[in-house]
């Protein structure tokens, strides 16, 4: 059927153009409903499981660390024996800093893609000055944010030269297990000790501060 008057005819094509910016609309006004509450708890419990996968390798590297010392500051009645412990200790520790180190990757993307998906769904927002709030809101968000990622990743990191160094004292005992070599070691495993004492409270620290961060968020979710 063809429609001859013009007014009407320029009413029916307006509603055509707008009808693709109308289902945009409702596409996205659906993704902040849902996809940014996935997105919420994605980054939740991604952070959260970084968090409690660089305190796994920061304990592991003190369990490293007291097997060690068993050997060196302590007298051993079966060096051998305590020598397999360290060395198996070792592996683990080694397992643990490598994966922390990968988790906090993980952390930083899912990062990106929170704050990401945070900014389109202010763009949503009418009221400018709404909009304005909530735009200081995730500049705030993603500083806080960065702070938490900057502590893990250095926490993180002082792990990996310690974990080296607490290695090539263990393959220096694997070529000499003998008491004189024990002996030998104590004035290296002290300064072993001190070093691993300030960089355990760094990491718990860190650890802490991040638990904190990502509790807020997912008591704000509940």
């Amino acid at each position: 059927m063809r429609t001859s008057n013009p007014r009407i005819s320029r009413v029916i094509f307006a509603v055509l153009m707008l009808a693709p910016v109308t289902a945009t609309m409702q596409e996205t006004a659906e993704r902040s409903r849902t996809e940014g509450l996935k997105e919420t708890e994605r980054f939740v419990k991604t952070g959260s499981t970084s968090s409690e996968t660089v305190g796994q390798a920061k304990l592991q590297v003190q369990k490293t660390l007291d097997a060690y010392n068993a050997l060196v500051t302590q007298p051993s009645t079966n060096m051998k024996g305590d020598y397999k412990k360290l060395m198996k200790a070792e592996e683990s520790m080694h397992t643990r800093v490598d994966a922390a180190r990968q988790k906090l990757a993980e952390m930083q993307k899912a990062g990106d893609v929170y704050f990401s998906g945070r900014a389109q769904t202010i763009k949503n927002i009418q009221d400018p000055q709404l909009q304005d709030r909530a735009r200081q809101r995730l500049d705030d968000n993603q500083k806080e944010f960065a702070g938490v990622l900057r502590s893990l990743t250095e926490a993180g990191d002082a792990l990996e030269p310690f974990r080296k160094d607490l290695a090539d004292h263990i393959t220096f005992l694997g070529s000499d297990l003998t008491p004189s070599a024990m002996a030998a070691l104590k004035p290296d495993a002290e300064k072993l000790n001190g070093q691993g004492a300030e960089i355990f409270a760094r990491a718990d620290k860190a650890i802490a501060s991040a638990n904190a961060y990502f509790q807020s968020i997912k008591a704000a979710q509940a």
